[in-house]
């Protein structure tokens, strides 16, 4: 075999492991968006991405290690775009009502994220909870600060402290989607569905951004 060969037998071979890993982050975003607790086994994640489970464990090390990759990659997309929405020159308000819109469609998507996030910060080990803190947590409350600072120089938005803010919006955006199994006695439907998830986004922000207008 010469060499161009042997390398690409090796690229093939990298390609095979990614996209592997990739079925396994699939198999288990969709497994925890059906479920209502994060409690999905890894053989049901092994069966759903059609990969061996001890695939699990080269990839990932433990199953904490692969809810904490699902968690990064989520965390990579959404932490992106509310960093560029940070420094768009637009009014705060209106970057506010673009994040409101941002982080219920996130969760509408992706019910299991907050869970998973709550999951992860009190049982999961101090490394797993402190990496958790970093890419999802502390980059939201800085953009908070950002907006509400910006507001503030405005004259549209009362300072408020951004950790509270956290708390009050992220509750917001994920209770619906968290608490699933109430909607048909609530709204009565079987389930949400486009149409519900955007009235609700946009009676949050109209209540927030009434609510925090000085």
């Amino acid at each position: 075999m010469d060499k161009d060969s042997g390398l690409t037998i090796k690229a093939a071979r990298r390609e095979e492991r990614s996209a592997s890993a990739e079925a396994l982050l699939n198999a288990t975003a969709q497994l925890l968006s059906e479920a209502t607790t994060i409690d999905v086994s890894l053989n049901e994640i092994s069966q759903r991405a059609s990969v061996n489970s001890a695939m699990i464990k080269y990839y990932f090390g433990n199953k904490e290690g692969l809810l904490l990759a699902v968690l990064e990659r989520d965390a990579e997309t959404a932490m992106t775009a509310l960093k560029a929405l940070s420094e768009m020159d637009i009014p705060a308000q209106k970057k506010l009502k673009i994040h409101i819109n941002g982080i219920i469609n996130a969760y509408y998507r992706s019910p299991y994220i907050n869970r998973l996030i709550h999951y992860m910060v009190e049982s999961g080990s101090p490394a797993a909870s402190k990496r958790v803190a970093q890419i999802f947590i502390e980059p939201m409350i800085e953009v908070y600060r950002d907006i509400v600072a910006q507001g503030v120089r405005e004259g549209v938005l009362k300072d408020v402290d951004p950790g509270l803010l956290y708390y009050c919006l992220v509750g917001a955006a994920d209770h619906i989607f968290h608490a699933g199994y109430s909607v048909p006695s609530t709204l009565g439907v079987a389930k949400l569905d486009d149409g519900i998830k955007q009235k609700y986004a946009e009676m949050v922000c109209d209540i927030y951004l009434r609510g925090l207008a000085p």
